[in-house]
């Protein structure tokens, strides 16, 4: 069910849903085209597929409209006609957003276990402006990070040297090349970034 949902802009809205459902509930509700549908049913776990389906759940709801038709890039990304769209996941929530303009969005429940990570995805720069023992601004580095790898669409970047976060301006900037706006939110116990 949707917990959180919000038009941050006439272009840019974004849904977060709790996932209480079982599958058949998302199969009788959703209408996917076949490939999403193949590529769904064919993931072995079950929480995945619970994911996915909750994803296009939430998608549905911002459209406001149940016939899902989602198409993959070469790279795995999924795409919408006429829209720019962005899926993230954490383990029984995910959040979407929709847009006219490319967009990326990350979700992640707060936990110590990022404590030993950070300095595989943080410059030394970003590390010198954290409070390392925040988890708060640990997980705004990442969630940041990973909405702007979302946004950016193409594999291979590095963590530290490609995706820069200025946490103080809500800004990331991609490959020294592409500026863009964070913004945050907080639900329960997860942090949600979501960049454009």
């Amino acid at each position: 069910m949707i917990i959180f949902q919000k038009q941050l802009s006439p272009d840019i809205s974004i849904a977060v849903w709790q996932i209480a459902e079982n599958e058949e509930y998302f199969w009788s509700s959703l209408r996917l085209l076949a490939e999403d549908e193949a590529k769904i049913r064919a993931i072995k776990l079950q929480r995945v597929r619970l994911q996915k389906l909750a994803c296009r759940a939430a998608l549905a709801e911002l459209l406001g409209n149940p016939e899902i038709g989602i198409t993959y890039s070469e790279n795995g990304q999924p795409l919408l006609k006429k829209h720019h769209i962005s899926f993230a996941h954490t383990k029984t929530t995910v959040a979407v957003a929709l847009s006219n303009i490319p967009t990326g969005i990350d979700i992640e429940e707060l936990s110590p276990r990022i404590l030993p990570l950070y300095s595989r995805f943080m410059s030394g720069e970003e590390i010198a402006d954290c409070n390392l023992n925040n988890l708060q601004e640990l997980y705004y580095y990442w969630c940041a990070k990973e909405a702007m790898y979302k946004w950016f669409a193409e594999k291979n970047l590095d963590f530290t040297e490609d995706l820069k976060v200025y946490k103080n301006d809500n800004k990331g900037i991609v490959c020294n090349k592409y500026e863009l706006q964070l913004t945050s939110f907080n639900i329960e116990n997860k942090l949600i970034i979501l960049c454009v």
